[in-house]
């Protein structure tokens, strides 16, 4: 199967493309172009991995939290190119992606309970608490805005996300881990892919079903 991922939710720009398993990718933190650099992505991957664009048969998007104007770009692109390409859509939470990349870091099999925590700006953050198991990811706690002192630190195996690199309260929480976790890290395309592609089929749906995740009024 064919696949395309986007990402322009966060301060990562990143597109990725699974072609026979295969998984071609680009990547950069330029937080005010991702509106002039996802397009030209998709276009070298495709090119990289001799595909054209009504090959794909599927298209994963990141669909926040994360910056109102980084949202609305990656969701916008993916509604243009789902409508084109008459392909389904699997939207996917930023912060899901960011847990799925620290389990597979872990380098386990065992349950763990990770904490995302990515920096909101106006002293916020976005957070929400995953279990992860193999390939089964559970979400245990609903995404939302908050300021730092008030996510829940409790039960935790690992963490990961720019609130630990940013806030005080979170940096003083990860220090008394017998391990380090990545904290100054944002989401991709790449790992969404990997994330998602077994249950695509399943899971995907009509672009007009998709919604964004923006937790604060624009």
């Amino acid at each position: 199967m064919i696949l395309l991922a986007i990402d322009t939710a966060t301060e990562c720009c990143s597109a990725a493309l699974m072609v026979d398993g295969k998984i071609y990718h680009k990547h950069t933190i330029q937080p005010r172009l991702h509106a002039e650099i996802i397009l030209p992505y998709i276009d070298d991957l495709l090119i990289e991995a001799s595909v054209s664009k009504t090959d794909i048969q599927g298209l994963i998007v990141g669909q926040g939290p994360g910056a109102f104007t980084g949202v609305r770009i990656g969701v916008g692109v993916a509604q243009g190119l789902a409508l084109a390409l008459n392909i389904p859509v699997l939207p996917v939470c930023n912060l899901k992606t960011l847990a799925y990349s620290a389990y597979k870091k872990l380098n386990t099999q065992k349950k763990k309970t990770i904490l995302v925590a990515t920096d909101a700006r106006m002293k916020e953050v976005y957070s929400a608490k995953f279990s992860i198991e193999r390939n089964t990811i559970e979400q245990l706690s609903d995404e939302k805005v908050s300021s730092a002192a008030d996510v829940s630190l409790t039960n935790i195996d690992a963490y990961i996300g720019s609130g630990f690199h940013v806030y005080e309260e979170l940096q003083s929480f990860a220090s008394g881990f017998h391990m380090n976790f990545d904290t100054n890290v944002y989401s991709q395309a790449k790992d969404m892919i990997k994330m998602a592609q077994n249950d695509f089929s399943n899971l995907a749906s009509n672009i007009d079903v998709i919604q964004p995740i923006y937790l604060r009024e624009p």
